[in-house]
């Protein structure tokens, strides 16, 4: 190979590791953002309607990418597919305006959503297909400019209220975007219900430390009917590198009152709470670069959310981007050499 093709080479690839940087970390272009809410089941055809459609109208109004509904889209809890079908339908159609306004719809199944698996498939079939076997449009990740969305099932019939950690490790292991949000739809962590995943103490710490090993700070979940902002405390001194459990499960079903607790089984980590709210609205999330700032918009009256919780954080800089940026800085001194 002469000199001038290596130059080029050099160039080609110096430039495709660079751009390559540039988008992991959304250096170069301007700050996204994304919502997150569910639980929205109610008595209008398994939804309640008037709450969801507000929160359609505010998810369009700032200029969501994406929204991401962890879960009891329906009231459901039926096994007969003609009912689901139709409350999913009911769901998408007080929907519509997001989808029209092509804002992505990344929604995960609750325990009133998992009765017919066809009835989910027939009206979701559009998710992500890229889940593991059995969990096709249930489980599903999704790479979205600086960030990886992964959406995980907890209703396979062999392994209830758990997840398939296998393939979310294979995932996240070949992720090199520096934000990690991952979705399912019951706490981790007990803040209301006496059973769920803490009945599974092994795998629920597996999962919460894969995620916290990928780089994510947040998981987002529902389930338990209010918003519940707690900073997981792994004890090891260290709270900026804990992660979050967000539970935003407030598009439109019953309010629950909440005793102040977190007394499941915690194994080794320390529940902290950082803000609670008994009202309907959503998580919006802004993405500037390595910077997130999470804002609770809560209703305070028909029609209208106004500001809440506040919570900022960064992630550090993933290490397989460190790594392209100095392989682009020695392309460059490479192609430099040969030019002399």
């Amino acid at each position: 190979m002469n000199c001038v093709r290596k130059a080029f080479v050099f160039k080609f690839i110096g430039a495709s590791v660079f751009w390559g940087f540039l988008a992991s970390t959304s250096l170069a272009g301007t700050p996204w953002r994304f919502v997150v809410t569910g639980d929205s089941r109610g008595s209008d055809n398994g939804v309640n309607t008037t709450i969801l459609s507000e929160i359609a109208t505010e998810i369009i109004n700032q200029n969501a990418d994406f929204v991401i509904f962890p879960g009891d889209l329906i009231n459901g809890n039926t096994s007969d597919q003609s009912v689901m079908e139709s409350q999913f339908n009911t769901w998408r159609n007080t929907m519509l305006p997001v989808y029209d306004a092509g804002i992505e719809v990344y929604a995960c199944r609750g325990n009133h959503d998992d009765d017919n698996v066809s009835a989910w498939n027939n009206v979701f079939g559009d998710l992500p297909d890229n889940g593991p076997v059995g969990e096709i449009n249930m489980t599903y990740f999704v790479p979205h400019k600086n960030a990886f969305v992964v959406a995980l099932d907890q209703y396979a019939d062999s392994n209830k209220r758990r997840i398939n950690q296998p393939w979310l490790d294979t995932q996240l292991a070949a992720n090199i975007r520096p934000h990690v949000f991952a979705f399912a739809h019951e706490p981790l962590f007990d803040v209301y219900y006496a059973t769920g995943p803490d009945d599974y103490p092994t795998e629920r710490d597996a999962f919460w430390n894969s995620i916290a090993d990928a780089g994510g700070r947040t998981y987002f979940c529902g389930h338990t009917h209010f918003y519940n902002h707690a900073r997981i405390d792994d004890g090891d001194g260290n709270p900026d590198n804990d992660v979050h459990q967000i539970v935003v499960a407030t598009a439109g079903a019953p309010l629950y009152n909440w005793d102040g607790n977190y007394d499941g089984n915690n194994t080794t980590f320390t529940p902290e709470n950082v803000f609670h709210a008994k009202q309907y609205g959503y998580a919006l999330f802004e993405i500037d670069g390595l910077n997130v700032t999470m804002t609770w918009m809560e209703q305070t009256s028909a029609g209208t959310y106004e500001a809440g919780n506040v919570w900022s954080y960064t992630v550090p800089e993933p290490a397989s981007v460190s790594m392209l940026l100095l392989g682009a800085v020695s392309l460059l001194k490479r192609k430099r050499q040969y030019r002399a």
